[in-house]
């Protein structure tokens, strides 16, 4: 596949750029190819997606004073999922839980509200869980949901970046219910795969472990993807980040996460960072899939940050300078 990855920030870029587009409420928010084109074939094919898709934009519109960058996220995640699905020969009605479970994964990212300190929101929480676990999801991962001092640490329990799959299942299983048409037993999948699309951020189950005082206090905030719905959620979260123009530049995304929430000083460290930190993300995709996308990005990244770090273009960085100090 050739490149086809873009940055965000360049994603809206006007109306009819690649011809008449789905009718609906993302229009105003312009998407290139060739995202554009998979989300026009499954909204054709499935065109009961656009309620799930209306439900999203309008979502995100009251979050957030800017939601633009937020929305066209889920939408190439949602298209990167249906890519995945196709070559995989998945089944239409599979196709149909998946994009749903991708157009709705961050739904509650930017809720100001939707946080397990909460009393309400922990309790509705714990019960869908438990009415998941009933339904024999989350096999594989035993301590998920198991330790109250972890899930009652306002440290962690505050933070929507890292619970926010949990409060964005609850909010994407009450979308499903109100726009209608889905089985509870569908609901259920999807509930379950917005619940286990975050475990491929490593340094979030880092910051857990930190924040909770003792390591693998992360397994029982993130549940194991199961399904290959659990699957693709997670693959193509993980593979949007994979935009070269959003991890290589001066200035970019990722550079500055280097420099501002891990404290690089100058281009070396910003680049050492984020090299380690992409070098990470690439082994955790879970489907051959989207470790095939991630790896096509990746050949794009690496020479790019080795050449910023100075180093020869066959050096190993992690030999040469260890891993970053941030990460130790």
């Amino acid at each position: 596949m050739t490149r086809f990855l873009f940055p965000f920030v360049a994603l809206v870029l006007g109306y009819g750029c690649a011809g008449v587009p789905v009718p609906g409420s993302q229009d105003k928010y312009d998407l290139p190819e060739p995202y554009r084109g998979w989300e026009r074939s499954y909204l054709r094919t499935l065109p009961e997606l656009q309620g799930i898709m209306d439900a999203m934009v309008k979502t995100t519109v009251a979050q957030l004073t800017e939601p633009e960058q937020d929305i066209l996220h889920n939408r190439v995640c949602a298209a990167l999922v249906y890519k995945m699905a196709l070559d995989l020969k998945l089944p239409p009605e599979t196709q149909k839980l998946a994009l749903t479970a991708d157009l709705l994964h961050n739904i509650h990212k930017e809720e100001k509200a939707a946080v397990l300190t909460a009393a309400g929101v922990m309790k509705q929480s714990d019960e869908m869980i438990s009415r998941l676990r009933a339904a024999g999801y989350f096999k594989a991962s035993p301590r998920f949901w198991s330790d109250e001092a972890v899930l009652k640490n306002p440290k962690l329990g505050n933070n929507r970046a890292l619970i926010h799959h949990i409060t964005g299942a609850l909010e994407a299983g009450r979308i499903m219910r109100e726009i209608g048409g889905f089985p509870g037993p569908d609901i259920e999948r999807v509930e379950a795969a917005v619940a286990a699309h975050s475990t491929g951020y490593w340094y979030f189950r880092d910051s857990i472990d930190q924040l909770a005082g003792r390591k693998g206090a992360w397994q029982v905030i993130y549940p194991e993807p199961e399904s290959i719905i659990d699957k693709l959620a997670h693959d193509a979260d993980l593979i949007s980040q994979f935009v070269p123009e959003s991890v290589v530049p001066d200035g970019s995304k990722w550079r500055g996460l280097a420099k501002n929430r891990w404290g690089a000083k100058g281009a070396r460290e910003e680049a050492h960072i984020v090299y380690y930190v992409f070098l990470r993300l690439f082994q955790e995709a879970r489907t051959d899939q989207g470790r095939q996308l991630a790896r096509e990005q990746w050949d794009i990244i690496r020479p790019e940050l080795v050449k910023l770090m100075g180093l020869g273009a066959t050096e190993d960085p992690v030999k040469m300078l260890g891993v970053p100090n941030v990460f130790r």
